[in-house]
């Protein structure tokens, strides 16, 4: 049996140390906050809970594939539920309502949106290769990709250029370039072959979990205590213990815990590992809101493509999450596009990205293909690994638990 110390109780953390409970490893899981969950249980403010990033995930295998290797199957702990599709709303007015999960279906909605002309579908059926790549070699891999796989991927190539000269359509583009832009980054330094999200969008489709990322967070709290975790809050890791090149434990205000191997969630960099060479993500601002009971019918999901972008979601409930990058009042800036939800607004809370900042890690800022080797990523003598939002090789959920799921392969049983 080993001894693990996981540093950081949100998604990252409670996955890993789920995994490797199950292969019989004696786990501790050390978080700061008073309480385990972190983003996933959301933004509360009174009696109503907002999502701060969207709460649906693509890859539903993920989430099946850890709870089915940490005890018992997803399906007899919560209800994975598909989504419809997003909505579209483009600077002229126009409408897409674009569904997942179906190339059909798209294909005869994008017809039906742009004159009879789909240039989307033949576009995205290309990205086949690229995609089952770039899951090998960078979401399911421990390191980034080499420079070789780079070369395959076309890593040089920007998604604010190459879109545009194979879609030919300027919304189509926006489709794709936007959500780069919310997420904070400049579609400049982004690589073109990230543009893939669509293709897994289309292909695995879009998926709820009932109940939210709240009910998800609580079904992994009892996993836990399932598995006999020694969870302990409150606990503020300072840095990691080393003798030698070797990790012996981490350091905390109340004493040392010993360790054979460190899995690092933190949203910080422990010392003395050297600082990532780059910039963290500046997310969007949110704008949170509930609507009245006579608001207008809307899709959970709508992006409109407007100058600037403006990106809302809902859990179904009355409460909105409304991202922008509050060069006006989001509001405003979906008037533009033809909705307008100013009178149905009954209640409304502005968090500003320092705010977000504040409260955790986003990532890191795309500055081309060479940031995929500058997140934290490299096992350090086999005794510390890194995942998490800030960690290779992404923030979301799907990415966050493909790594814990490659770590957990790479410890092994105990």
């Amino acid at each position: 049996m080993v001894r693990i110390a996981v540093v950081g109780g949100g998604f990252g953390g409670m996955s890993a140390a789920a995994r490797l409970a199950k292969l019989h490893h004696d786990v501790v899981l050390l978080e700061s906050t008073d309480a385990l969950g972190g983003r996933l249980i959301g933004h509360r403010v009174g009696n109503t809970t907002w999502q701060l990033s969207p709460d649906t995930v693509t890859l539903p295998g993920v989430l099946r594939d850890l709870f089915r290797k940490s005890g018992r199957p997803l399906e007899r702990v919560l209800e994975l539920v598909p989504t419809d599709g997003r909505r579209h709303v483009f600077a002229d007015k126009s409408v897409l309502d674009l569904p997942f999960g179906d190339r059909a279906a798209q294909h005869d909605a994008i017809m039906a949106a742009f004159n009879g002309s789909d240039r989307w579908s033949p576009w995205l059926d290309a990205m086949a290769d690229r995609w089952d790549l770039y899951r090998r070699s960078s979401i399911e891999s421990l390191d980034p990709p080499n420079r070789a796989t780079l070369k395959a991927l076309a890593g040089r190539q920007r998604i604010a250029k190459r879109p545009y000269k194979e879609l030919r359509d300027e919304r189509l583009e926006r489709i794709v370039v936007d959500p780069f832009i919310l997420d904070g980054d400049h579609p400049m330094f982004v690589p073109a072959f990230l543009a893939v999200h669509n293709y897994v969008e289309r292909t695995f489709g879009r998926w709820r979990v009932d109940g939210g990322m709240p009910a998800l967070a609580a079904a992994l709290i009892t996993r836990l205590d399932e598995r006999g975790v020694d969870v302990r809050t409150g606990v503020h890791v300072h840095e990691l213990r080393m003798q030698g090149d070797r990790v012996t434990g981490v350091i905390t205000e109340a004493g040392t815990v010993d360790a054979d191997i460190v899995v690092w969630c933190g949203s910080r960099v422990p010392h003395p590992v050297p600082e990532p060479v780059g910039l963290p993500v500046i997310p969007a601002s949110r704008t949170l809101i509930r609507l009245s009971a006579d608001a207008p019918p809307l899709p959970l999901d709508v992006f409109s493509h407007s100058n600037p972008p403006v990106h809302l979601w809902s859990d179904g409930s009355d409460a909105w999450t409304i991202a922008h990058q509050n060069a006006e009042d989001p509001l405003i800036a979906l008037v533009r596009v033809g909705l307008d939800l100013r009178p149905h607004v009954i209640e409304r809370h502005d968090v500003s990205p320092v705010e977000l900042v504040s409260n955790g890690a986003w990532g890191w800022q795309w500055q081309g293909w060479r940031t995929t080797s500058t997140r934290p990523s490299t096992r350090f003598h086999q005794t510390l690994f890194f995942a998490g939002a800030n960690a290779h090789p992404g923030p979301t959920v799907e990415m966050i638990g493909s790594q814990t799921a490659a770590i957990a392969e790479r410890i092994g049983k105990a």
